[in-house]
């Protein structure tokens, strides 16, 4: 059996730092309303703070020395803003020339007015991240990225949307995926919070932010019931998943979905940081570090 660490993160959402400084205290104090743990603070110049918890994330991971990165989503706040994209370039990005790192499409990477993703915004994100889903191997595991925006709205892209599901059945139904130690799956979007039967509607503890439709946070029942059906027949025991910009892990018949934090601007009582997780004896163990 392989022994080893790998990196899974979540929205370093370059720029919402910026966006979220410097706002008008009965604003901020609405959105805390709604469930979004904003904080009052002064205007931020730029991307200081975004290149601050990348640095310092990347100073750490050194150290820890993992085999992979893996980024589930919201890479930057704006889709397509250069200024944001280079910033992930020259940290994340540089760091992958000597160890791997794999992206996740957020919704903010990829969707048109961060939520719906189309044929020009996915052509836009798969050039400068490249594809949006696909798998790889390391050791005797095997590992899923998806594109959960397309998941979540898929009304733009109904093909699409097949062939994702039909790469994701063929994958898990493959002769490697049956014979490897663990098969996990990453996404942006968490499957669900509390059960996978979960409606479409908001728990009191985790309300849609303001504007958004009820279930922001999660994938839609229709289309989440027959992913969650495909993972539970080939035996896949945990999804990472970012997107809620706090900690949080949910757990129904076997199947776990583990939230990860933001690397940037936190939502929650949970600091900025990176989810660290081990693989040895044949067991999956995981922990979060905070910056």
């Amino acid at each position: 059996m392989a022994n080893f660490n790998f990196i899974q993160m979540a929205d370093p959402q370059v720029g919402m730092f910026d966006r979220f400084s410097g706002m008008d205290p009965e604003a901020a104090e609405f959105l805390r309303k709604n469930g979004l743990n904003v904080k009052d603070a002064p205007k931020s110049e730029g991307l200081k703070q975004d290149r601050a918890n990348l640095t310092t994330a990347i100073e750490q991971i050194k150290e820890i020395d993992p085999a992979f990165v893996v980024v589930c989503g919201d890479m930057v706040d704006t889709a397509g803003d250069e200024n944001e994209i280079a910033l992930i370039r020259e940290t994340l990005g540089a760091y992958g020339a000597d160890t791997p790192v794999h992206w996740v499409p957020g919704n903010h990477d990829i969707g048109v007015n961060n939520l719906i993703p189309d044929s020009e915004s996915t052509a836009k994100y798969r050039s400068e991240f490249g594809a949006d889903y696909y798998s790889f191997n390391h050791g005797e595991s095997k590992f899923i990225i998806l594109n959960s925006v397309l998941l979540d709205r898929p009304q733009n892209m109904l093909d699409e949307h097949k062939t994702q599901m039909d790469f994701l059945g063929d994958t898990l139904q493959s002769r490697e995926s049956k014979d490897s130690e663990h098969v996990v799956a990453f996404m942006h979007h968490p499957l669900f919070l509390n059960n996978a039967e979960e409606e479409d509607v908001d728990f009191d503890w985790a309300p849609s932010p303001p504007n958004q439709p009820n279930g922001y946070w999660t994938i839609p029942l229709e289309r989440r019931t027959p992913v969650v059906k495909l993972l539970r027949e080939a035996n896949v025991q945990t999804v990472f998943a970012g997107h809620w910009h706090r900690n949080h892990e949910a757990s129904d018949n076997g199947l776990d979905v583990v939230v990860t934090s933001a690397l940037g601007y936190p939502l929650g009582d949970d600091p900025s940081g990176y989810r660290v997780v081990n693989i040895a004896d044949g067991e999956l163990k995981h922990q979060y570090r905070e910056l």
